[in-house]
């Protein structure tokens, strides 16, 4: 056979082995993991949490530059519960060893006022299953986040409807600015029952809130799955929303 003709014969099965096989999807997504810390601060000490954020932030930014971290925030809660927390801070990395990286730097400051004044501390380590955000600085809003439960045996459910029907929408609400990022996570250090998923979204003001849910209830009705499918699989008494206000986040 001409050697020209071989060489091309190759190539065309190249190709074909690439498009008739590609790679699996998990392997082309990037990976990332969230920390989340939260405390039951009393009133007196709020004005030393917003000094202490100074502080912090300062950090955090650094961490952004070095590519430490890809995003960070601070919340203070704006829905109070009795038994609840009343400040949080986030961080997401592309990997356990720069998150924890990241954890030692800021654990220096563990001491301060604010922290010490804590009534009740918990702390989330996360497996983030898909993240989204714009890159922004010295950004403030609102996060939204809700917590659920899949049923026993339904947790791969709940993840496939979680990424191939809300997470289009989701990456389609960053795009057009109505929100600044998301979360969609799974506790990668179990301090809960496993099958617990959060949705966590950041919203600029309360008028992108309400843009979202007029957006997500069109979406439902033209497929149902996307909010009826999810609820089938997760235990309604389980259910949990939080709702604070974003006084500083960063996303690379």
């Amino acid at each position: 056979m001409d050697r020209r003709i071989t060489i091309l014969l190759s190539v065309v099965a190249l190709v074909a082995s690439v498009l008739l096989f590609p790679k699996p999807a998990a392997a082309q997504d990037q990976t990332y993991y969230t920390y989340v810390s939260k405390f039951a601060v009393p009133r007196t000490a709020w004005s030393a949490c917003d000094k202490q954020e100074n502080t912090d932030n300062s950090m955090y930014r650094g961490l952004v530059a070095d590519g430490t971290i890809v995003d960070w925030g601070t919340l203070e809660t704006r829905v109070h519960e009795p038994d609840g927390y009343t400040h949080a801070d986030f961080m997401t990395a592309t990997s356990r060893a720069n998150l924890l990286k990241a954890l030692e730097k800021l654990w220096t400051t563990a001491t301060n006022p604010c922290y010490a004044a804590a009534t009740k501390h918990q702390d989330l380590f996360l497996a983030t299953i898909a993240h989204g955000g714009k890159t922004v600085s010295n950004a403030t809003g609102y996060l939204r986040a809700a917590f659920y439960q899949a049923k026993p045996a339904e947790s791969d459910a709940v993840r496939d409807v979680l990424l191939k029907k809300l997470k289009p929408m989701l990456d389609s609400e960053v795009g057009d600015g109505t929100l600044l990022a998301y979360n969609l996570d799974t506790e990668d250090i179990h301090t809960s029952a496993q099958g617990a998923f959060n949705i966590a979204m950041l919203f600029p003001d309360g008028a992108a809130m309400d843009k979202f849910y007029s957006d997500l209830d069109s979406s439902s009705k033209s497929d149902p799955t996307i909010l009826g499918g999810f609820d089938a699989l997760t235990i309604a008494k389980e259910h949990h929303d939080e709702l604070s206000r974003v006084t500083s986040f960063q996303h690379k």
